[in-house]
């Protein structure tokens, strides 16, 4: 599950920082905790529990599991697709970039040429990132400034596998 920081238990160590293979913890403005989570690039790895000296990051129950309850990928229709997990997102819409076996990376929200279909399955935390951003649209920015998108060297590292876990 995502993970947030519990303000009142993370003592400003940076160690989660340091663990987090997705670049999803980064230090902020807040004081005396100065640590945020990406939900967006939170891949659900938990690296960075198994480094925080006290229980500093606990599980926010709003955003949906990588691979887990809520993601189309978890599915039997999905069986071996891969996902990009936020490090590179669509620049267009802001989705996931997702990959049928031996398939390309596409996005998984914007429509493929040749395909009618209008059912198309999403990733449950773009989903809420969009809700969130209808209701104040500063925290959560799909398409941030500096966010790898297809057009950057975030796919090469991708065409030589899934996201690091």
């Amino acid at each position: 599950m995502t993970l947030e920081v519990d303000e009142e238990e993370c003592l400003g160590c940076g160690a989660c920082e340091s663990a987090c293979p997705a670049g999803a913890i980064t230090q902020g403005a807040g004081f005396p905790v100065a640590y945020e989570v990406d939900p967006l690039l939170c891949n659900d790895c938990d690296a960075c529990l198994a480094v925080c000296p006290v229980e500093g990051l606990v599980a926010d129950p709003e955003w949906a599991v990588c691979h887990g309850r809520g993601c189309p990928l978890s599915s039997r229709r999905y069986a071996g697709w891969e996902c990009s997990e936020g490090q590179v997102r669509c620049e267009t819409c802001g989705s996931m970039f997702w990959r049928a076996p031996g398939g390309e990376w596409a996005c998984s929200g914007c429509p493929r040429p040749g395909d009618d279909s209008t059912r198309r399955a999403a990733c449950p935390k773009v989903r809420r990132a969009e809700r969130l951003r209808t209701v104040d649209p500063g925290p959560l920015d799909l398409r941030r400034p500096g966010q790898p998108t297809l057009a950057t060297s975030a796919v090469t590292s991708l065409s030589r596998g899934s996201p690091a876990r």
